[in-house]
């Protein structure tokens, strides 16, 4: 198998997972249709509408791309650039295994929070309607933060992998 066999089926497995997600979150959203029956139904439900139309569409956007473009994904994330191997085997090198499971990791942290972002921006948005505050903020900054985190892992997995090479010397010469 090839490296760019590898990351197109990774990025397919990742993309269907992500959708998975997003149906949940797309649920939630219209479910939320019913809790705006207050005095200006018909702005909040044009406004929820638009959420739901984004929603749906960021996310076909991404299932497109993550499975029916993956070759144009994988030359524009550069994810098959700087192996030194063109096939996975039975001998890779620890480099090799620690950048692609720092890209997984990060494309799994990804994944993880960007339906859990958007039902938390949905539910801020709705607590501030009807409740005129809002005790979500705590999750919001978490699921960011966990988002940001996710793309730095997935865009910097050779820097990550370097400083991981370089404490990994430091600690065996001081042995």
């Amino acid at each position: 198998m090839t490296i760019r066999t590898f990351w197109a089926i990774l990025l397919k497995v990742l993309g269907i997972w992500l959708i998975i997600g997003g149906v949940s979150v797309s649920l939630q959203l219209v479910s939320t249709l019913f809790t705006f029956m207050g005095e200006d139904f018909t702005a909040n439900l044009i406004l929820m509408i638009i959420f739901i139309f984004l929603s749906v569409a960021i996310y076909m956007l991404i299932l497109w791309i993550f499975v029916f473009k993956t070759s144009w994904l994988i030359d524009k994330l550069h994810l098959e650039k700087d192996f030194e191997e063109k096939t996975i085997g039975l001998k890779i090198k620890a480099t090799t295994i620690l950048r692609i499971a720092t890209i997984v990791i990060g494309g799994i942290m990804l994944i993880d929070a960007l339906p859990q972002l958007c039902k938390e921006m949905m539910t801020l948005y709705q607590q501030k309607i009807i409740f005129r505050q809002s005790t979500e903020m705590p999750w919001l900054i978490l699921y960011l933060v966990k988002f940001v985190i996710g793309i730095l892992l997935m865009s910097n997995s050779e820097k990550i992998v370097a400083l991981i090479e370089k404490e990994s010397k430091k600690e065996e010469e001081s042995k």
